[in-house]
């Protein structure tokens, strides 16, 4: 395969994974879309890569036997604000992945997965890296969630915006800046073009909420802004949505014929 143009600097990118088998082939494919790409078996090579220089960002396993995900993004995020965090993880409870994002990952995507989606993905996040710099001050409304965050009830016909209550105030966020909405039990994740936030809300409260004019719902546990749809096509045996952020939603079976309808295709 001939390595994709490289029009500036190429992004270094870690790819932390102690299963050989997954590491080397990802990497491969990264260096091959003009990527610059080093692999690490665990957090102690990752700290060998890190002292010669910090990467752009790193892709990043769950589960490892010395020092699993969740402590290695903790500490990155804690010594490199500004690096970019994609996790891997075989878990599908979506408590996992609000751990991950909750300790300063950028974005997740489940095993097993299609390189092509990876690569979307780390290009979602490259984008958002090069928006935010130079990154602001800080002010109350740009201040991370601490715990669980609970959504103001719905309040009129449908819901226009949702009220997240932070340390240091709430955070307003319209619906119609959302792109996608990932819910399981009785957590949600909204995602924005530019970042993540977890609200505590059912799956029921969402649907009797949310105008289906607005988000339209693309499988069990996820809905879809049709604006934010750059395009549809298929990625191994499941049908997806290509937002225009760079993240790929699933589209369920049951909701395939709805999908289509709605985006006409």
């Amino acid at each position: 395969m001939t390595p994709a143009p490289v029009s500036q600097i190429a992004p270094h990118i870690v790819v932390v994974d102690d299963e050989e088998d997954l590491r080397e082939p990802v990497a491969a494919y990264l260096r091959e879309q003009g990527m610059d790409v080093d692999e690490a078996g665990g957090g102690a090579d990752l700290d060998v890569i890190l002292a010669r220089g910090v990467p752009t960002l790193v892709v990043l396993d769950v589960t490892m036997p010395d020092e699993d995900g969740f402590s290695i993004a903790r500490r990155l995020r804690a010594m490199h604000g500004n690096i970019g965090i994609v996790m891997l993880t075989a878990r599908r409870d979506v408590i996992d992945r609000v751990v991950g994002l909750e300790l300063g990952a950028d974005d997740y995507i489940m095993k097993p997965f299609e390189p092509r989606e990876l690569l979307a993905r780390i290009r979602s996040v490259l984008r958002r890296l090069a928006a935010a710099a130079p990154a602001p001050a800080a002010t109350d409304e740009d201040e991370d969630e601490d715990g669980d965050a609970v959504a103001v009830p719905f309040r009129g016909t449908y819901q226009e915006e949702f009220w997240i209550p932070t340390t240091r105030g709430q955070i307003r966020v319209p619906v119609d800046t959302i792109e996608w909405i990932e819910a399981a039990k009785d957590y949600a994740l909204l995602h924005t073009p530019e970042r993540s936030h977890m609200i505590r809300i059912t799956m029921g409260a969402l649907e009797q909420g949310l105008d289906p004019v607005q988000m339209i719902r693309v499988h069990r546990s996820a809905f879809v802004r049709p604006g934010s749809v750059l395009r549809i096509s298929a990625i191994g045996r499941h049908m997806v949505l290509e937002l225009r952020s760079g993240a790929v939603v699933r589209v369920g079976p049951r909701h395939w014929g709805e999908v289509r309808h709605r985006l006409k295709v």
